[in-house]
C-alpha cells in the first residue's frame, strides 16, 4: 500500500541545469590607417605638383624629394601602396628632370655674364683705343707715314696740273687738278677697316673739298680692307691753281670717356 501511495503522489520537476554562457571572443581593433593614407595621398599629391613646377630651379627638386621621402613611410606602413609609389614615382621624374633644369638655367645665367663681361671688356678696350686715338699725334709733316685712326697713310707721289681725258672734268678756271698717289694700310687689332677714296679730302689752307670724279688711270678703290691689307690708289683732287700749304685730310667720330661725348677727330698729312 504504501508503495502504490508513494507513486501515486505527483512527481516534483527538477530544474533543468543552465549550460554555461561563453563570452564571444571580443575581436582586437584595427588601428585607423587615416594617418598612413594621408601620406600616401600627400606623397601622391606632392608628386604631382613636383611634375608641374619641375621647371623652376631647385621648386621641383624640393618638391620632388619631398614626395620620395612620404611615399617612403607611406610603404613601411603598409598602407595606400598605390599612391605611395606614384608618389615616388613622380618626385623621382621630377627631381631628375628638375636637375637637368637648374644645371642648364644656371649655365645659361653663366654664359650671359661671361658674354656680357666680353662686352664690357671689349666696351673698355675700344673706348680705351679711341682715347689713344685722340690723345694721338693728328697732323703729320710732308713724307711721314701717318696714322689715320686705324689706317697708315702713306704719299708715295704727286702730280700737279692734272689734265683728264674728258674735258667735262677738267679743273675750273684759276684752279688745277693734283694726283696722290697713296697707300692705305689696315693696322685694326681684331676687324676689317672700311675707308673710301670720298673719306680723304684736301685742305687748301683750311678750305676743304672732297676728291674729284675725274677719270684717273689707277684710281684708289679703297673698301674693306681686313687686318694688315693695303690699298694703292690715285686720288684726284682740284685745287687752286699753285696753291701751297695743301694737306690730305681724313675725319672720324669716336666716343670719348673723357668728355663723356662723341668727338670728331681730324687727321692731316702734308704734301
Amino acid at each position: 500500500m504504501k508503495n502504490e501511495a508513494s507513486e501515486s503522489q505527483p512527481k516534483t520537476a527538477q530544474p533543468e541545469q543552465a549550460e554555461p554562457v561563453v563570452a564571444a571572443a571580443q575581436t582586437p581593433a584595427t588601428p585607423t590607417a587615416t594617418g598612413s593614407k594621408g601620406l600616401a595621398i600627400a606623397a601622391m599629391v606632392v608628386g604631382i605638383c613636383s611634375i608641374v613646377f619641375g621647371w623652376v630651379p631647385f621648386l621641383g627638386l624640393i618638391l620632388g624629394i619631398v614626395a620620395i621621402v612620404l611615399g617612403i613611410i607611406a610603404l613601411k606602413r603598409k598602407i595606400g601602396k598605390g599612391m605611395s609609389i606614384a608618389g615616388i614615382v613622380t618626385g623621382a621624374l621630377a627631381t631628375i628632370w628638375n636637375i637637368i633644369v637648374s644645371f642648364a638655367i644656371i649655365a645659361t645665367i653663366l654664359g650671359i655674364a661671361a658674354i656680357g663681361n666680353n662686352i664690357i671688356t671689349d666696351s673698355e678696350t675700344i673706348f680705351g683705343d679711341y682715347d689713344t686715338q685722340i690723345a694721338a699725334t693728328k697732323d703729320f709733316a710732308k713724307g711721314e707715314t701717318a696714322i689715320f685712326d686705324n689706317f697708315e697713310v702713306t704719299i708715295n707721289s704727286v702730280q700737279r696740273n692734272y689734265i683728264p681725258d674728258d674735258s667735262y672734268y677738267e679743273a675750273a678756271d684759276g684752279n688745277e687738278l693734283i694726283v696722290l698717289n697713296v697707300s692705305v694700310t689696315n693696322k685694326g687689332d681684331s676687324f676689317d677697316g672700311y675707308i673710301s677714296s670720298y673719306g680723304f679730302e684736301v685742305n687748301d689752307n683750311g678750305s676743304t673739298d672732297t676728291a674729284s670724279y675725274a677719270d684717273v688711270d689707277n684710281a684708289f678703290d679703297g673698301g674693306s680692307l681686313s687686318n694688315d691689307e693695303t690699298s694703292t690708289g690715285n686720288l684726284v683732287f682740284e685745287v687752286y691753281k699753285d696753291a701751297t700749304n695743301l694737306k690730305l685730310q681724313y675725319e672720324d667720330t669716336v666716343y670719348s670717356t673723357t668728355e663723356s661725348d662723341f668727338v670728331t677727330l681730324t687727321y692731316t698729312l702734308a704734301f
